[in-house]
């Protein structure tokens, strides 16, 4: 066994978490969400250094699919050369697609810009609308703070301040913006609280009633576009690439220079703007054609969509369905899982390769091991001790076997086994610089021979056996 000094690697494994009765609540509100009628798209230009600090932006206002307003936005500590651009260019107004005249266009400093902001976004409950979303809104913020709570681990954006004594405060009757990062194209994001809300801020979406409810927070209907395009393709977009695909009619240009405030460089933000507008309302388009009862803010994935579409489908939880099913196979079940996994096992040597490239890969298997039976099953039935026929069936696949689709059926199981070398998927942080867990398959080896280092792994991903120590072996059936 190699040195755990040398080897070791921190892994992290997946948990259930086992809320208390009351706290778990099946009958989620069907309320059918009414995407607002406006939209309020911002993008923002920053330096090109380390700071990356706002210089400017621009946002349309439109309702109902028309333009209402659009203006300009600058950074509180432009130098004045870059002022002086900004206020010549909003007297002459030109046009940033051909088919629409010369607007007539402010230039707003980043405090008024806010306001409407907030006007619009949370007064007025429209969509506020970016590409990238957390990075815009980060750049428009005066300051930040660790987010907790539900946001905990993330940060707590604060856009809105007043004048007092000569400086500038935080407004501590305005909302903040709190983002959680997931993954480089997905973060959590909601306002919080207020000190002393109005009456109207307390009366929730989509009350038939309309009357407000003490405690009730209105999060924001806060729509990242690159997010919406990763959830509805599985693809990672950049905003040249969305526009493109979706046939956005004015889609995004191009500037032989970053963070240097000209005529064209105004041009080239205003007409992001243009195209991130005509890119939501593609997207929107797109969404709508799915009946699924999901608001498309809030959908963070393809994961998303497909839990919306089993609900859709009258298809409860398993605990909805089956109260009594044992909670601690839930749990097995979650640390089993490794999706999205990769690895490279020969290093910094040149071999020959062959790209395969294995499209659709979870219905797939989910269709050759026929686990749809599970999802719609009235009842769920668990089989223990069955170590030796699963020893038995390991010990006689073969790659032959396993085109036979019979026994891709035979492989809904479940094993907890102690690593000793064996290859596995695992959960692990790679860089000490990142807090990023990613999956892998590797030679993967437990502290000791105790139980307590045993892992449970599906059966498909496990190798075939050897003298490891197996306990507690589980099929579901």
């Amino acid at each position: 066994m190699p040195s755990p000094e040398s080897r070791s690697l921190p892994i992290a494994v997946r948990v259930y978490p086992d809320l208390n009765d009351e706290k778990r609540d099946f009958i989620k509100s069907q309320r059918e969400w009414k995407s607002p009628d406006a939209m309020f798209v911002f993008d923002t230009e920053t330096r090109t250094d380390r700071t990356q600090r706002l210089t400017f932006g621009s946002y349309r206002f439109i309702v109902a699919g028309r333009l209402v307003k659009e203006n300009l936005f600058r950074g509180d500590d432009l130098p004045a050369k870059d002022l002086r651009i900004l206020g010549h260019y909003v007297t002459t107004p030109r046009a940033v697609a051909p088919d629409e005249s010369g607007h007539d266009v402010s230039l707003l400093t980043r405090h008024k810009f806010v306001e409407k902001l907030f006007r619009a976004a949370y007064k007025g409950r429209c969509l506020l609308v970016a590409f990238n979303f957390p990075f815009d809104t980060s750049r428009v913020a005066r300051s930040f703070t660790n987010a907790r709570k539900r946001f905990a681990r993330g940060f707590s954006l604060d856009l809105w301040s007043y004048q007092k004594d000569g400086g500038e405060r935080r407004h501590p009757f305005r909302p903040s913006i709190c983002i959680k990062h997931i993954d480089s194209k997905r973060a959590l994001k909601g306002f919080t609280g207020r000190r002393t809300p109005d009456e109207v801020d307390l009366i929730p979406e989509g009350s038939t009633a309309g009357k407000p409810e003490e405690g009730y927070i209105f999060r924001g209907h806060f729509l990242d576009l690159r997010t919406l395009a990763f959830a509805l393709t599985d693809r990672g977009y950049t905003l040249e690439q969305a526009c493109s695909d979706f046939g956005v009619e004015h889609g995004k240009q191009t500037v032989k220079q970053h963070g240097i405030v000209t005529n064209k460089y105004i041009d080239y933000n205003r007409r992001d703007v243009l195209a991130t507008s005509e890119l939501a309302v593609k997207l929107l388009e797109e969404y709508d054609k799915h009946p699924i009862n999901l608001q498309p803010t809030k959908a963070y994935s393809p994961a998303s969509i497909g839990k919306a579409y089993l609900q859709a489908m009258g298809i409860p939880p398993i605990l909805e369905r089956q109260p009594d099913f044992p909670k601690r196979y839930l749990g097995y079940a979650q640390s089993a899982f490794f999706g999205g996994r990769t690895s490279a096992h020969i290093r910094k040597v040149s071999v020959p390769v062959v790209y395969t490239d294995f499209l659709s890969m979870y219905p797939t298997v989910n269709s050759l091991m026929d686990l749809w039976s599970f999802v719609t099953a009235r009842e769920i039935g668990i089989v223990e001790h069955c170590q030796a026929e699963i020893e038995t069936f390991l010990r006689q696949v073969t790659a032959s076997r396993l085109f036979r689709p019979a026994v891709w059926k035979q492989l809904t199981a479940f094993v907890r086994i102690i690593p000793d070398g064996d290859i596995l998927p695992s959960r692990g942080r790679y860089s000490v610089q990142s807090n990023d867990w990613q999956v892998a398959v590797n030679h993967l080896y437990a502290g000791d021979d105790s139980l307590d280092d045993a892992l449970w792994f599906s059966l498909p991903d496990v190798p075939r056996p050897r003298c490891w120590p197996v306990s507690g072996r589980a099929r579901y059936s």
